[in-house]
């Protein structure tokens, strides 16, 4: 009898001491505890695609309001820096947030979009995982291939509508495969960049109807991604900077439009880009530089037409950089009114 005693009172001090030793541990988030990767979709056409060479993005460095910017991207043996905690899906490239996630098959080597500055900066802002969805094809409008299914009537959505947000709904679907590091971990649709508008901009019916076909595009991606407040950033078609004229004006003013519509004023931001647009770039273009003798003073700076902003890496990265600081302002905003 005294020996069950003695087992049984070593049982509960046992218990006790457990308990005791449990309730002084620090204590551990459990997964659905964490908070939530947060997810940006980048769509669009060629432009977001990037066409920057990588071995432009040197030049940031000899811009004398901007040069700073370089510390920030590169290291001190002339690497370039991963996103902090930033990954990336671009159509089945994927990993860590690094440089070379723009086009592929450049005879001027690995390439950027906005990408790369959206991420950084976003990554630079935020102790949560950031990962985003990049979803690009050149040539394309908003009229007919982005259409979304509201405007798309018996014909449905445009391929390449449909093809975003099959490529993000994956991508989301296979985290824990396609990103090991962020398994188990709940997403939250943060925000959506778009950056698209050549092919609608040289027609001048396309032009007219861009207002209201992307505005619409908007609502329906929200409505399709379950995102109904989710905020989008417009990138502005800059080319030629601020020496634009003609048609050019015409569908800048349409992008910006955009935003006054009543129910996307609060949560959509258009976003100036021909500030970043490299006039030095332009006229070295403009004078046939960039086939003559003394080529290498052009492609050290960039690396492609006009269109596709010279190819300049420093112009995209500060689009992007633009773009991530035009998120996290509308992040910082108070809730909209009803």
């Amino acid at each position: 009898m005294n020996i069950g005693i003695h087992h049984v009172t070593a049982v509960v001090t046992s218990i006790i001491a457990a308990t005791a030793m449990a309730q002084n541990a620090p204590a551990v988030d459990a997964p659905a505890a964490q908070p939530p990767v947060k997810v940006y979709l980048l769509a669009g056409q060629s432009n977001m695609e990037g066409k920057g060479a990588v071995n432009t993005l040197p030049w940031i460095g000899e811009d004398p309001q901007r040069g700073r910017l370089l510390a920030t991207i590169q290291n001190r043996d002339g690497s370039w820096k991963e996103g902090d905690g930033v990954w990336i899906d671009y159509l089945g490239r994927r990993g860590k947030l690094t440089v070379g996630y723009g086009s592929t098959g450049s005879p001027h080597g690995p390439l950027i979009g906005p990408e790369y500055g959206f991420g950084m900066t976003l990554g630079a802002a935020t102790d949560e995982p950031v990962l985003l969805v990049k979803a690009a094809w050149g040539g394309k409008d908003i009229a007919k291939d982005f259409r979304g299914p509201t405007l798309g009537g018996d014909d449905g959505p445009g391929e390449f509508y449909r093809r975003t947000v099959e490529h993000y709904k994956s991508t989301i679907a296979e985290l824990d495969q396609r990103f090991p590091e962020l398994a188990g971990r709940r997403t939250e649709l943060a925000g959506i960049v778009w950056f698209q508008g050549w092919n609608d901009m040289v027609n001048k019916e396309k032009t007219a109807a861009y207002t209201a076909n992307l505005a619409q595009m908007i609502r329906d991606l929200r409505t399709d991604l379950n995102a109904p407040d989710c905020p989008v950033v417009i990138g502005e078609l800059g080319v030629d900077g601020d020496r634009a004229k003609g048609g050019m004006l015409v569908f800048r003013a349409a992008q910006a439009a955009v935003t006054e519509q009543p129910d996307l004023r609060a949560n959509v931001k258009f976003v100036r880009t021909a500030e970043y647009y490299d006039r030095i770039a332009h006229e070295l273009y403009e004078q046939d530089v960039w086939k003559g003798p003394s080529k290498e003073r052009f492609y050290r700076i960039a690396s492609d037409r006009p269109y596709h902003y010279l190819g300049s890496g420093k112009t995209q990265f500060l689009m992007g950089k633009a773009f991530g600081d035009a998120m996290l302002e509308m992040h910082s905003m108070p809730p909209a009114q009803p």
